[in-house]
């Protein structure tokens, strides 16, 4: 367990959380940061950019017809005949609250069975030039990622989104597949299945899916957006709270050793 104490500073520029970082980053030993993706290292969700576009194109295939059509009655939402719009039936309930949004993550990671990892690789590129997400990344982080390289201190993503678009707007930032958790499907003779590799990284899940990736290494820092960052905020020695949503911004005041970034 990390001890978690008051940190002195409530709202800090970069330039301040650096130095802040480079004061508690122990002298022996590995150190990471660790970061959400959608909102924190870019604006929107980028999980979100694929599945429109997905449904935009028309391009879900007949192997996630069943469990699609499954989720839907499940939630008591329309099954309709195309399988794009009961696929935006779900998103529309996720929307409206009636289906949840981890169950939503995990079903925008699978809707893609019957793609090959490339096929969806090459979907992902299009929505992510089609969303202009070079101009979404948060560059506030710059320095905060120079300065980790600099000091050779880790640095790992954990996100709820689809990995294949998550790898594709990370490398934006010059991570590495290796250093990326994300919602995975499984592949059954090379194709997507309709089901998870992994629980999807959300709300609890991402402190496991982040140690998974961390292992021994003193969590340093963990910067998030959303209330279902807390807990990864909270397993580091510093949460960082980025462009926080409403939810989260609220929440602030009672979450020790939190603080904004300017």
């Amino acid at each position: 367990m990390v001890e978690r104490k008051t940190v002195a500073l409530s709202t800090v520029s970069p330039a301040e959380l650096v130095a802040e970082l480079e004061r508690l980053r122990p002298r022996d030993g590995e150190s990471v940061l660790c970061f959400d993706a959608d909102g924190t290292l870019w604006s929107g969700d980028v999980g979100e950019d694929l599945f429109e576009l997905a449904l935009r194109r028309d391009a879900l295939r007949e192997p996630a017809r069943d469990a699609v059509e499954a989720e839907a009655r499940k939630y008591g939402l329309s099954v309709r005949p195309r399988l794009a719009e009961t696929a935006r039936a779900l998103f529309d309930g996720y929307l409206d609250g009636s289906y949840p949004e981890r169950d939503v993550c995990a079903m925008m990671t699978w809707c893609y069975a019957g793609f090959s990892a490339a096929e969806l690789k090459e979907l992902a590129r299009d929505a992510l030039t089609e969303s202009g997400i070079g101009a979404r990344l948060n560059r506030e982080l710059l320095p905060i990622l120079e300065w980790a390289r600099a000091a050779s201190v880790r640095s790992i993503i954990v996100s709820a989104s689809p990995r294949a678009v998550v790898e594709e707007a990370a490398s934006l930032w010059g991570f590495s597949p290796e250093q990326i958790a994300a919602s995975t499907p499984r592949l059954e003779a090379d194709r997507i299945a309709p089901a998870l590799l992994h629980p999807v990284p959300y709300a609890e899940a991402k402190c496991s899916a982040g140690r998974s990736l961390s292992g021994d290494s003193f969590w340093l820092a963990s910067f998030g957006d959303n209330v279902f960052d807390i807990d990864m905020l909270l397993a580091a020695r510093l949460g960082v709270a980025v462009r926080p949503k409403l939810s989260l911004r609220m929440r602030l005041p009672e979450l020790p050793g939190v603080v904004l970034l300017a």
